[in-house]
């Protein structure tokens, strides 16, 4: 592989990231403090394209893009309500290659009104297409007793490396159900 896209993965998903830059010649991180970013590690930081930019200005965060791909592997953590820019990614990810889309709990609720979840939407429409392979990490949490927590850092990133190394259609971290016992 010869160059990865790490979006939203300078925090919770930053083992995930450094996993995604040791398989890859270059990684493009993207994020509003980019120019900060470092994996501390010399070997991936060489790697490293730095861009600064917030999605919410998307037409100004895909020129940033378009000019570093096709990418072989995108790691992303983008905000449910963003669907212009995923779609416009999509487009981004190189023939034969992969799209691990990690997605909060909530993603994965129908809404009251019946339309279907982000992640049911996004996981029917990538199905469907035969140029590159769609991997959802759906983050759940984990029940401990009568308790519950969301997911750590590490936990999440481990979901993300396992689609990297074995992708499925839908990973779900942790667990969604029973729905109510969800952290408050």
């Amino acid at each position: 592989m010869s160059t990865a896209l790490l979006i939203g993965t300078t925090g919770m998903l930053c083992d995930a990231a450094a996993h995604a830059a040791a398989r890859v010649r270059e990684a493009v991180v993207v994020s509003r403090h980019a120019d900060r970013f470092s994996f501390g590690n010399d070997v991936l930081d060489v790697k490293l394209t730095r861009i600064a930019q917030d999605y919410e200005d998307q037409a100004a965060f895909l020129a940033a893009l378009v000019r570093h791909a096709p990418f072989d592997l995108a790691l992303t953590w983008i905000r449910p309500r963003a669907e212009l820019l995923r779609a416009a990614l999509d487009a981004l990810v190189a023939p034969g290659g992969l799209l691990v889309e990690v997605m909060g709990s909530r993603s994965i609720l129908t809404s009251e009104n019946g339309t279907p979840s982000i992640a049911a939407l996004r996981g029917e429409a990538l199905a469907h297409q035969t140029g590159f392979t769609y991997a959802q990490v759906v983050l759940g949490f984990v029940r401990e007793g009568e308790t519950s927590r969301w997911l750590n850092h590490e936990e999440i990133s481990a979901a993300a490396i396992a689609q990297m190394e074995m992708p499925l259609a839908r990973r779900i971290a942790g667990t969604l159900e029973p729905w109510e016992a969800r952290p408050r």
